[in-house]
């Protein structure tokens, strides 16, 4: 864990470590905040002639969609899990802790406000347009759409813009005071590091082997492309923050394979994935340490010692 810590405070010496109001996207006007949610038989989820994903509007008059929570019942039952509250629309997500330095939640996002986020306008909807999927599964969106910027930055290079930093904290679409998955760097030292089978639900999967030692409690929504729900029931599909090019992403996967060897999980991060696909969001957040909290910490063993000497 002092090796991740490490890891952390290494990207603070680019960024700073532990997040300010620098590390988040100003925040977008709107007068209205509204939910806008798929209609119960709608089937308006498509790629639209300028290749982004649609959804159908709500009423300003109807009124907001009331979660199911049905990713809940696929959390680990041995594990404690915290909750939080999404301030903009009032959605609770489960976390989980992981040896005090780090949470994750434990489900995709679902946040689909595009009358006060005019960035997910048309570049968000349910798996299989279904309502309940959303509840399930989380969302799918667009690259833009995940990163929280222009839409037009699906077909054009993102960089970031000043105050937004493109490494271990970047904000995104998660609420305030969570990120976007990080590089693939700093999964692979810590999140992946163990076995992908403790990363996914126990049931859920079309394939069974799952164990969710982790609590991560990945789900299989697939992803969207080209007009159709793809993997749906099969495979783990989320935006990284990095590799935005000029017309691609960076997803990460998490996937069941049947091989000679019997059934077996994997992980992967693709780089050269079209920005207008649909994939699904996870956040994290760190956990602000006391470097003096470590006894082998050199710059603090000093201080600490003329604090002894003269009290």
């Amino acid at each position: 864990m002092r090796k991740l810590l490490g890891l952390f405070c290494l990207g603070g010496l680019l960024i700073s470590c532990g997040g300010d109001s620098g590390s988040s996207p100003e925040p977008l006007e709107s007068s209205s905040s509204q939910i806008e949610p798929l209609e119960e038989s709608s089937s308006s989820l498509m790629l639209s002639s300028s290749s982004e994903m649609s959804s159908s509007a709500e009423s300003s008059s109807s009124a907001p969609y009331v979660e199911k929570h049905l990713a809940w019942n696929y959390l680990n039952p041995a594990l404690s899990y915290g909750e939080v509250t999404d301030e903009r629309d009032g959605h609770v997500y489960k976390y989980i802790e992981v040896d005090g330095y780090i949470r994750f939640m434990a489900e995709n996002l679902n946040y689909a406000d595009s009358l006060a986020n005019p960035n997910l306008l048309g570049r968000s909807g349910c798996p299989n347009n279904d309502r309940d999927s959303c509840s399930k599964y989380g969302r799918l969106y667009t690259w833009a759409a995940a990163m929280n910027v222009d839409p037009k930055y699906n077909d054009e290079e993102f960089t970031g813009k000043t105050g937004m930093p493109m490494n271990l904290e970047y904000q995104g679409l998660c609420p305030d005071g969570w990120f976007l998955y990080a590089d693939k760097w700093v999964w692979a030292e810590f999140v992946w590091k163990i076995q992908a089978v403790e990363y996914c639900a126990q049931e859920g999967w079309r394939l069974e082997g799952c164990t969710n030692a982790l609590g991560f409690t990945a789900l299989p929504g697939g992803y969207y492309e080209d007009g159709e729900f793809k993997e749906v029931g099969e495979n783990f599909y989320y935006w990284s923050v990095q590799g935005g090019g000029k017309d691609v992403g960076g997803r990460g996967s998490l996937y069941a394979k049947e091989g000679n060897y019997g059934i077996s999980f994997s992980r992967n991060i693709d780089f050269t994935v079209k920005k207008t696909v649909g994939a699904a969001v996870r956040c994290y957040q760190t956990i602000p340490q006391d470097p003096c909290a470590d006894p082998d910490n050199p710059y603090c063993s000093s201080s600490s010692g003329a604090d002894a000497e003269n009290p």
